[in-house]
C-alpha cells in the first residue's frame, strides 16, 4: 500500500521517492520514475511499422544509456489528452518520415518494474516514406527498413537494440515471431 510520495529529481525522467507498506507490514522506500510527470505525461507509445512489402521500419539513433547507436522502433511520449493511436502516427512520421494507412494499439506494459510510466504498443500497416521527418533537438534518427529476419537478428544481438520488450510483444501481436 502506498503511504507517501515525495519529489526527487525532475528532468526528462522524473524520479519520485515512494514509501510503501508491504503485505508483511514492513515499510520500505522505493524510487519510481516516469517522463516529465509534472507536465502530466504518464505514457508513451512504441510502433511496429510494417511496409506493404512486409518490411519493418526502424530507426538507428544514439542512446545515452548504452552510449552508442542502437536500433529502435519509432515511438515517444504521449502528450496529455492525446490518444495513443494519434501519438503513434505522429511519432512514426516525426522520427522516420513515414506515414501509415492504419494503426492499431494492441496493448501496453509498464516501462519497468520501478516505473509509473505506461508504454502503449501499436502496429502500423501500409507504411510509406511519404511524410516529413521532424526530429526533436536531441534526436538523430536515421530510418532503416529491415526484413523481418533482419529485425529478429537485431533482437537476438546483445546490445544492438533498445525497447526489445515492446519489439517482441508487437511482433507477437502481428504474428511475426
Amino acid at each position: 500500500m502506498l503511504l507517501d510520495e515525495k519529489p526527487g529529481f525532475e528532468g526528462f525522467l522524473t524520479v519520485r521517492l515512494r514509501r510503501y507498506r508491504l503485505p508483511d507490514g514492513r515499510e520500505v522506500d522505493w524510487d519510481v520514475f516516469g517522463p516529465k510527470l509534472s507536465a502530466g505525461i504518464t505514457a508513451g507509445i512504441t510502433v511496429l511499422p510494417l511496409t506493404p512489402e512486409g518490411g519493418i521500419v526502424t530507426v538507428r539513433m544514439f542512446r545515452a544509456g548504452p552510449d552508442q547507436i542502437v536500433t529502435n522502433l519509432p515511438g515517444g511520449l504521449i502528450d496529455p489528452g492525446e490518444e495513443p493511436d494519434a501519438a503513434g502516427r505522429r511519432e512514426l512520421e516525426e522520427e522516420t518520415g513515414y506515414t501509415c494507412e492504419s494503426i492499431e494499439v494492441v496493448g501496453w506494459h509498464w516501462s519497468s518494474a520501478s516505473s509509473v510510466y505506461r508504454k502503449y504498443l501499436a502496429i502500423a500497416r501500409g507504411c510509406r516514406p511519404d511524410g516529413v521527418q521532424h526530429l526533436d533537438e536531441t534526436e538523430d534518427c536515421v530510418p532503416v527498413e529491415l526484413t523481418v529476419e533482419e529485425f529478429r537478428r537485431e533482437l537476438r544481438t546483445p546490445g544492438a537494440m533498445t525497447g526489445t520488450d515492446a519489439a517482441y510483444l508487437t511482433l507477437d501481436h502481428a504474428g511475426l515471431l
